[in-house]
């Protein structure tokens, strides 16, 4: 009978990002209304080669959609990894929206490693990193580290190690 033994939801809080992407957002976004209010509203040419008034719309509400894309993208990615007696699951909406199984049968070897995000993988997201494998990760450098069978590596970051710890030793117990 399949039974939890790990569940965990990750989401992008760091706050370095939230004030990158808001302060980033809030400059273009003005700049764009500024612009958009002295060429349409004042009648004056915005820029030393401005573009048409349509031209300039557009890409004012272009610029608007980019950015509450980006800011809904941002809340809306969340990082869910269950490990049962059976399989490791994960999740990672909106990257990918269909849960992922890996059954314990194709398991070759699990840890719970401390791993650079940045020198093996390029950073967090969804990443493929040069002979490190797939990496699945939201924040910090801890992760869950599955050697297939199959040659593939994945990495989950976590941020409750001793517990992923607990359950990658129980579900590896059931491999045998």
């Amino acid at each position: 009978m399949k039974k939890i033994l790990f569940s965990e939801e990750q989401k992008f809080t760091q706050s370095w990002i939230t004030i990158l992407i808001y302060v980033t957002a809030a400059v273009m976004l003005g700049l764009f209304t500024y612009g958009l209010a002295k060429q349409i509203i004042q009648g004056e040419p915005w820029g030393d080669n401005p573009m048409s008034d349509t031209g300039l719309i557009l890409m004012t509400i272009f610029v608007y959609a980019i950015f509450i894309g980006l800011i809904l993208f941002l809340h809306a990615a969340v990082l869910k990894t269950t490990i049962t007696t059976e399989e490791v699951l994960y999740k990672f909406p909106p990257f990918f929206l269909k849960e992922k199984n890996i059954p314990v049968t194709d398991i070759q070897h699990a840890e719970v490693r401390q791993y650079n995000p940045i020198m093996e993988y390029g950073g967090w997201g969804v990443r493929i990193g040069i002979r490190k494998g797939k990496a699945y990760n939201v924040k910090g450098n801890i992760g869950i580290q599955l050697y297939l069978k199959s040659g593939k590596k994945i990495l989950i970051g976590t941020q409750k190690k001793d517990k992923a710890e607990w359950a990658i030793r129980k579900l590896m117990e059931n491999q045998i």
